[in-house]
């Protein structure tokens, strides 16, 4: 019987393609199919390897869902603390970092772990603060009740908002050393520079005190001579622990324990 050319096996298949069928069977892992009584089967191995990929995939589908949710909420309670530490006087909303990775299990424990506060050109109550670093370790609690277990940061109050609390607009402050100022007197014919020392006023003060007048009538300079300057707002718990003059102003060295923040 002719077979148009070509040489069939008992199953009917082409003498060739069961060559090609003895041959990928001779080399183990390379057989993805197989034919058995005429009909084309997927090997074994091939099923648990589309498994696997199945599962990876909602594996890696899964994280991004978790990582997403994670990441919105963060954002949410950060805006949430912002608003909770401008209550406690500041002009504008502050920047609020919350630090460590994942944060939802930091909010189920009521607890974060590190958190980052800064603000620039904002007023704590009536003194303008031109940068505001302060780093919060261990806050604990939820909604506008958190206290964190250690504060720790500066505040830099620019020489022009130390002038404006005195009320003499006259007056011209600027670095004079680690812990001194120049304070320049402007009042028609009667100029001069005077030499105060700066230093830290109990737990919530910025003391100036004139220590060389430099020729200028001591009644000119006024409340300047010998004078504090109130940082208002701070949370319970946080005090100053140092002041310091750089080119700017005056930097505020802030710590605390147990500070709370609640409302």
């Amino acid at each position: 019987m002719e077979c148009s050319g070509r040489d069939l096996d008992a199953s009917g298949r082409p003498a060739q393609a069961l060559q090609l069928d003895l041959v990928q069977a001779a080399r183990p892992g390379k057989l993805d199919r197989a034919w058995v009584d005429g009909r084309c089967l997927r090997s074994p191995a091939a099923g648990p390897m589309v498994e696997g990929v199945i599962v990876v995939a909602i594996v890696v589908a899964l994280l991004a869902v978790v990582l997403i949710a994670d990441r919105v909420a963060v954002i949410c309670a950060q805006d949430r603390l912002a608003r909770q530490i401008q209550d406690r006087g500041f002009s504008g909303k502050p920047q609020v970092t919350i630090a460590g990775f994942p944060f939802l299990t930091q909010a189920a424990a009521r607890r974060l772990n590190k958190v980052v506060i800064r603000a620039a050109g904002k007023k704590l109550g009536p003194l303008e603060v031109r940068h505001l670093d302060l780093t919060l370790h261990g806050m604990r609690g939820s909604g506008h009740r958190r206290t964190a277990s250690q504060l720790c940061g500066t505040a830099l109050v620019g020489f022009a908002g130390l002038a404006g609390m005195t009320g003499m607009p006259a007056l011209t402050l600027a670095a004079d050393g680690p812990d001194r100022v120049k304070i320049a007197v402007g009042l028609g014919r009667v100029t001069g520079t005077a030499t105060a020392r700066v230093t830290r006023a109990g737990p919530g003060g910025i003391r100036i005190a004139v220590i060389s007048a430099g020729g200028i009538p001591m009644a000119l300079l006024g409340s300047m001579r010998d004078t504090i300057v109130p940082l208002p707002g701070l949370p319970l718990g946080m005090t100053i622990k140092g002041v310091s003059v750089t080119g700017q102003g005056a930097l505020v060295h802030i710590a605390g324990q147990n500070v709370s923040f609640s409302n």
